[in-house]
């Protein structure tokens, strides 16, 4: 199981968009390789530094960088100055080649950022790492999760 660190702020990541629209993003200016890691149908938990974890889902779809992200609802595709973090694009150019987007499957989450389940750290600079088996373990006991 994967580990990402989605590292909450109020620019543009933010945590009900996520929620709602089933998607993480990672920024991969030095981490690209990594970010490409997780794959279609692979499990990963969410946390957010200061937060803790806050949920666990499916990867839908493998990372594309913002610019290449396409969204679908209701089976039409959504023109993209609709998508969330359009005006981030607008002020940074290099946003939309270097934030990249999963689109994913939400098998439980919190409410709120601020129910995340504090049950241990991320503890790496990388934000996609892969979960030794005790902490995989904990987090899925903590969402109750049996997989």
């Amino acid at each position: 199981m994967y580990a990402i660190n989605g590292k909450f702020n109020s620019t543009f990541r933010d945590f009900e968009t996520y929620r709602r629209l089933g998607i993480v993003s990672v920024t991969t200016t030095r981490f690209k390789r990594s970010v490409m890691g997780p794959g279609k149908g692979d499990l990963f938990a969410l946390y957010s530094t200061r937060q803790g974890w806050l949920g666990v889902g499916r990867v839908v779809d493998s990372a594309v960088p913002f610019q290449d992200f396409r969204m679908h609802q209701g089976g039409l595709l959504v023109e993209q100055d609709a998508y969330p973090f359009k005006e981030i694009q607008r002020i940074n150019p290099h946003f939309g080649k270097e934030e990249y987007i999963l689109r994913v499957e939400w098998l439980a989450i919190v409410d709120s950022v601020e129910d995340g389940k504090m049950i241990g750290g991320f503890d790496s600079d990388d934000p996609v790492i892969v979960l030794d088996g005790e902490m995989e373990k904990a987090v899925l006991k903590a969402f109750n999760l049996s997989i």
